[in-house]
């Protein structure tokens, strides 16, 4: 009797693990996968990145989900703080426990949270940053710890290749005297020591300045009391368009290039009062209105009838590159696991057409190469020049709508 007893008793508990077993699995696959966004909404850049993820995320569900489960986003202002970037990194991972993380359209920020999300062994999709620290100095030197990082933009050694065009084609148009006004960020770094050095007998005046500066009078001043003819100005915080302004109503006789988030924006012609003749700065050719891709010019449009505006920073087009980017990892892993995901976007057949183009993976840094963009190149980047109105695309060949200008009333005082 108690043999028969126990017999039955083990029964019940192998039914009952096994239930629980079931259970569990269907929970899982029913759960939702978490995507984690942190950036600055405040800021033109921030902004992008987290409207870029919402509508990721928002066609990822409109096609059924990924592995059969609904996306969510959770979503953190980090307000550009360090602080606030790490905190928000930690209540991702370890309170609501979100698969992925997507965002940090700041450098500097990136260099703080990185190793939080390395040390939990998630994926971060950079959607923006573009320090050579996260990339050159952490995954190439300790790509055990570092694996798991991926970006969707070029790092500055690669980005700063557009943003010169602008120098050079003033160069090339008699121009010769430098004032490189480059502001205090960690992606700057590396581009304003290497400018230094490689135009160090043309500069004749150089500063740094806050990327919440808002006056640049003192500056301006400088360079046109040193005779300055080029302003090579490179801003993503609060400087974009009081910059130009003050150029403008200051009547500095130089040529403004460089790279300008604020200017990227199809309504700057406007914002500014018309005072963006001339302007040249640099973005990712897919949210500039340009078919680099089969998907850009749909991308373009849609972002319009979702916002009510055109895209203004690049950082929306990489931020939903980055994340359809991994989830067409996860596709070719089956799993969000992220060892396995890391392995399925390192693969040479991962080729993932985005918005801004063809992302591979396959290089030892994990930056995108691909789509007209070479090992070496920028890729998706365009320069850029305001021109009546209009942002007229001057370099590379392929994209080409016009020629770079010097403004009338430049010429005037230059004589060139």
């Amino acid at each position: 009797m108690r043999k028969g007893i126990r017999s039955g008793v083990s029964s019940v508990m192998i039914i009952l693990v096994g239930v629980a077993f079931i259970w569990a699995a269907s929970s899982e696959a029913a759960s939702p996968i978490k995507i984690g966004v942190n950036s600055a909404w405040d800021f033109p850049g921030g902004q992008g990145v987290k409207r870029g993820a919402e509508m990721a995320i928002k066609d990822l569900n409109a096609a059924g989900g990924l592995l059969g489960r609904k996306v969510e986003g959770i979503f953190y202002d980090n307000k550009a703080a360090s602080i606030e970037a790490k905190s928000a990194t930690e209540r991702l991972l370890y309170k609501d426990k979100v698969d992925v993380i997507c965002g940090f359209w700041r450098s500097d920020l990136a260099i703080v949270a990185q190793p939080l999300v390395m040390e939990a062994k998630k994926i971060l999709m950079i959607g923006g940053a573009s320090t050579p620290v996260i990339t050159y100095e952490r995954i190439k030197q300790d790509y055990k710890t570092y694996k798991y990082t991926f970006t969707t933009t070029s790092n500055t050694y690669l980005t700063m290749i557009g943003m010169e065009q602008g120098i050079i084609e003033s160069l090339k148009k008699g121009l010769s005297k430098i004032a490189l006004l480059v502001e205090k960020a960690a992606w700057c770094d590396p581009l304003y020591d290497s400018w230094m050095e490689k135009y160090k007998d043309k500069i004749v005046y150089s500063a740094r300045f806050s990327v919440t500066a808002t006056d640049f009078s003192v500056e301006f001043s400088q360079a046109k009391a040193k005779g300055a003819d080029i302003l090579a100005f490179i801003t993503t915080g609060r400087g974009g368009t009081p910059s130009v302004k003050q150029w403008y109503d200051m009547k500095i006789p130089a040529v403004y290039a460089g790279y300008n988030v604020d200017a990227q924006d199809p309504n700057f012609w406007q914002i500014t009062e018309e005072k963006t003749q001339g302007v040249a700065t640099t973005k990712i050719g897919g949210v500039a209105g340009i078919a680099i891709t089969p998907k850009s010019i749909p991308y373009y449009n849609e972002y319009k009838k979702a916002y009510g505006e055109f895209p203004i920073a690049y950082t929306n087009g990489v931020a939903y590159d980055a994340v359809m980017a991994w989830a067409h990892g996860v596709k070719l892993a089956g799993t969000v696991k992220s060892d396995a995901v890391v392995k399925a976007m390192e693969r040479k057949d991962f080729n993932y057409e985005g918005v801004c183009g063809l992302i591979e993976y396959f290089d030892e840094i994990h930056n995108p190469v691909g789509g007209g963009w070479g090992k070496g190149e920028p890729w998706g980047w365009v320069a850029q020049q305001w021109q009546n109105e209009k942002q007229v695309v001057y370099w590379p060949k392929k994209y080409k709508t016009g020629d770079f200008i010097i403004p009338d009333w430049v010429k005037k005082v230059t004589g060139k």
